[in-house]
């Protein structure tokens, strides 16, 4: 099992707007293959900061299963246009899956 980390920086004052489109869109995540399980955190120091931790597989059911489809297009769609820049996102080893 890995973890993918986004570290999501919102425009300002967007951070109510981004929790309702990310509920709206939240289903064609959990609906990927090799999805495991995600949390999505707001920053205690900033609301317009998230670390968006997204349980999979392997790195292969995120870069490979879900990055380039309809679906993660879909999922972007709402969400990017809040953000203020792309998202720094890396993968981390975090074992087997429970």
């Amino acid at each position: 099992m890995i973890t993918e980390l986004a570290c999501l920086r919102l425009r300002p004052g967007s951070g109510s707007a981004f929790a309702v489109a990310f509920a709206h869109v939240a289903p064609l995540l959990t609906s990927a293959d090799g999805y495991i399980r995600h949390r999505l955190v707001p920053a205690l120091e900033n609301a317009d900061l998230y670390l968006l931790a997204v349980d999979w597989r392997d790195v292969a059911a995120h870069t490979q299963g879900f990055e380039p489809t309809e679906a993660h297009a879909r999922f972007m769609a709402p969400l990017a246009p809040l953000l203020s820049g792309d998202p720094i996102v890396f993968h981390v080893e975090t074992g087997s899956q429970p």
